[in-house]
């Protein structure tokens, strides 16, 4: 299979995804190696990288259930042994992983907004009074207000773990997610289709 299909794949291209609330991602920043014609995936590490180990493994197995023949890097590495790098390094040897996709809460802000007040009308007369009070009760007027938005970003990373290469990445923005483990799944679902197209364009 070429590596045009393997990486939407890699990042789950049939991906349907359940997301409580109004969330909506965009991609800000994408690369890709040129070179990626050349790179397979079959056992893939899914990383999230997070000091708290719960948050961890909610968001590592999110990423894995929806990314093919990935594995939750917390189900093969010990929270005690993921700063080792020596360590890690022996043991995603050993387990025979030959890619990875690392993904990264890089800022978390909460934006204020303020929406301008509009008014909508329906054509009325002013000049006389049966007209302009026709006008005046087809009138609503839409005060301004502000808006609050949470604002979490997250930087994806896909690797050759084989060559020791970064063959993919994105930085993303994910507006009012439920939860961090759902920004994470939004953000899967998002990647996916920007490195379909991407696999799909001139190097």
């Amino acid at each position: 299979m070429a590596i045009a299909r393997r990486v939407p794949c890699l990042l789950g291209a049939a991906l349907v995804i359940a997301i409580a609330g109004c969330a909506t991602t965009r991609i800000t920043s994408e690369w890709r190696d040129p070179a990626l014609s050349s790179v397979a995936f079959h056992k893939v590490l899914a990383v999230f990288q997070n000091a708290d180990p719960g948050l961890r493994r909610i968001a590592e197995d999110e990423m894995a259930r929806d990314i093919p023949n990935a594995v939750p890097a917390y189900a093969v590495l010990r929270d005690d042994e993921l700063r080792d790098v020596t360590k890690v390094k022996a043991r995603v040897k050993e387990l025979g992983f030959d890619s990875s996709v690392v993904m990264r809460v890089v800022g978390v802000e909460h934006q204020r907004t303020y929406v301008p007040s509009q008014v909508y009308t329906v054509p009325g007369y002013y000049h006389g009074f049966w007209g302009y009070w026709g006008y005046g009760w087809t009138t609503v007027h839409e005060p301004g207000y502000l808006r609050n938005d949470r604002v979490v970003r997250i930087a994806t990373n896909v690797y050759s773990v084989r060559d020791d290469k970064l063959v993919w990445a994105s930085e993303s923005e994910t507006f009012n997610p439920a939860s961090v483990p759902s920004a994470v799944g939004e953000v899967v679902r998002v990647t996916a289709k920007a490195a379909s197209t991407a696999m799909h364009e001139p190097a």
